[in-house]
C-alpha cells in the first residue's frame, strides 16, 4: 500500500545521522573587526587575552583609613590605638605623603592605597577625634585593599573562541582597554515564504487564504541566533517564480522556504532545486514530528532549506536544521538553548522509529518541577506555541514517555 507521506521522497531520514554528515560540508565565515561596545550577542573569532592587570594599582576596596596594620596590633573597644590623620583623599586622588608611624590617612572606595600603607581599617571600626582617630579592631596586612591584578591578571584567558559576547563581557573588555573585538561575520539569510494561498499581514484574508506569519518567526530566529535576516515576498506556486527565487537567494549565505515540500500537487520546492544548476537536495523527509517534510540540501554551495508550511512545524524545523546551521558558520555551540529537567504528569505516547518534539508547559509545585504536554497539537496550531514554555524530545527507539519520567526540556528564550 502506498504511503502518500512519503510522495515526493523515498525514505525517512533519521536526523542524528543525516544533520551530522549535512554540517559536516558547512563552511565557517570569515571574521571582521567591530567596536566592543556594539559587540552584544556576537561570536568571538579568537581567544582573548588581556595585556594589563585589573586593577592595576592597589586600591582601597571600602571608604576607611589607610594604615600600617602593625599600629593596630593589640587594639580593642577598651583599648583603642590612636592614629593621627594627615589626609584626606577621593577615588580620583593619588596621595604624594607617606604613611609612617602611628600615622594615617582618610581614603575612599577606589583611593590608591598611600605609600606605607598595607591596609585599610573600616569606618565603623574607628572612632574620629579631631584630627586623629581611635581603632577599636585591628587590621592585617592586605586587609581591605583591593592588589594589582586582583580582578584580572595580564596574561588572562578573557574569552575564549566561540563564545556569545554577553553584556558583563562588554564591560570586562572596555575595562582591560579592548576597544575593538574580532568576531565571526554574520550569515545572511533570505526568507522565502510560499504559496499561493498567502496574503500579507493586515489584510483580511478570503475563504481558502491564509495570512502569511511564516516569513516574519523564521527572521525574528534567524535574529535570535545569529543570523542577518531578509524576507522576501511570497513566491507562488509556479517553478519559474521558485527558480527566479532561488537565484536571489545565491547572493546570501542560507537560503530558507517555507512551504512547498511536502506531498500535494503544488509541493514544487524539491523537484525546482534539483533542476537547478549546481542545486541538490541533500535528504527530504525526516522521521520527526513535527516537520517531517522537511527538505535541505544546497545551490551553488549555499545551504537551503525548504521548511514545511505550517507554523509550528516551520519554527520547529528551524530549531532543528537551520538553527545549528547558523551556529556551526558562526563556530559557536549548536545549541545555545538553557534546559531544565523537569517530571512529566502526563504520558506521552510516541510510535518507535520517529523522534517527536513535544511543546509542554512548566510549573514549580511543592518543590517540583512539572513538565505538561500542551492540549493542543496541531502543527497548524500558532498559539500552543505561544502558551508553551519549552520543547521535550522523545527519541526515535522510545515508545512514548510514561507520567512520572524525568524529562529534559529546552527552553524558550524569553527575552
Amino acid at each position: 500500500m502506498l504511503n502518500v507521506r512519503l510522495k515526493g521522497f523515498k525514505k525517512y531520514h533519521r536526523i542524528n545521522v543525516t544533520l551530522l554528515k549535512f554540517l559536516d560540508l558547512i563552511p565557517k565565515l570569515p571574521q571582521e573587526k567591530i567596536l566592543t561596545e556594539n559587540s552584544l550577542r556576537r561570536i568571538v573569532a579568537s581567544d582573548v587575552i588581556s595585556q594589563v592587570n585589573v586593577p592595576h594599582f592597589s586600591r582601597s576596596a571600602m571608604d576607611g583609613y589607610a594604615v600600617r596594620s602593625e599600629d593596630t596590633f593589640g587594639s580593642s573597644p577598651h583599648n583603642p590605638k590612636v592614629l593621627k590623620v594627615t589626609e584626606k583623599i577621593s577615588a580620583a586622588e593619588t596621595s604624594t605623603k607617606q604613611i609612617n608611624f602611628k600615622e594615617t590617612i582618610q581614603v575612599s572606595t577606589g583611593s590608591p592605597i598611600p605609600k606605607g600603607a598595607d591596609a585599610v581599617i573600616k569606618l565603623e571600626n574607628i572612632e574620629k577625634i579631631e584630627n586623629s582617630i581611635e581603632v577599636h579592631f585591628p587590621v592585617t596586612p592586605g586587609q581591605n585593599i583591593s592588589k594589582i591584578g586582583e580582578d584580572v591578571k595580564k596574561g588572562n584567558l578573557l574569552l575564549s573562541k566561540g563564545h556569545s559576547i554577553r553584556p558583563q563581557d562588554i564591560a570586562l573588555l572596555l575595562v582591560c582597554g579592548i576597544t575593538e573585538l574580532s568576531v565571526t561575520k554574520q550569515p545572511r539569510i533570505a526568507i522565502f515564504p510560499t504559496g499561493s494561498e498567502l496574503v500579507r499581514p493586515g489584510q483580511t484574508p478570503k475563504i481558502g487564504k491564509v495570512i502569511e506569519s511564516n516569513s516574519y518567526s523564521i527572521a525574528a530566529l534567524c535574529s535570535l541566533y545569529g543570523g542577518i535576516p531578509t524576507r522576501f515576498d511570497v513566491v507562488p506556486d509556479d517553478p519559474k517564480a521558485l527558480l527566479n527565487a532561488i537565484e536571489k537567494g545565491t547572493t546570501f549565505d542560507i537560503i530558507t522556504f517555507s512551504g512547498g515540500t511536502s506531498v500535494g500537487e503544488y509541493d514544487l520546492l524539491p523537484s525546482v532545486i534539483n533542476s537547478y544548476k549546481e542545486g541538490k537536495i541533500f535528504a527530504h523527509g525526516f522521521a520527526i514530528r513535527p516537520g517531517s517534510p522537511t527538505a535541505i540540501g544546497f545551490v551553488n554551495n549555499i545551504p537551503i532549506f525548504c521548511l514545511p508550511g505550517f507554523p509550528v512545524a516551520t519554527m520547529i524545523s528551524f530549531s532543528i536544521f537551520v538553527r545549528p546551521t547558523i551556529r556551526v558558520m558562526l563556530g559557536t555551540k549548536l545549541d545555545p538553548r538553557p534546559f531544565i529537567y523537569a517530571e512529566l504528569t502526563k504520558k506521552i505516547p510516541s510510535a518507535l522509529g520517529r523522534r517527536d518534539f513535544v511543546r509542554v508547559t512548566i510549573e514549580q509545585k511543592n518543590g517540583r518541577i512539572l513538565a505538561t504536554p500542551t492540549r493542543l497539537k496541531g502543527s497548524g496550531i500558532i498559539s500552543s506555541m505561544v502558551k508553551s514554555d519549552g520543547i521535550i524530545e522523545i527519541p526515535e527507539d522510545v515508545e512514548g514517555l510514561e507520567k512520572g519520567t524525568t524529562v529534559t526540556v529546552r527552553l524558550f528564550p524569553t527575552w
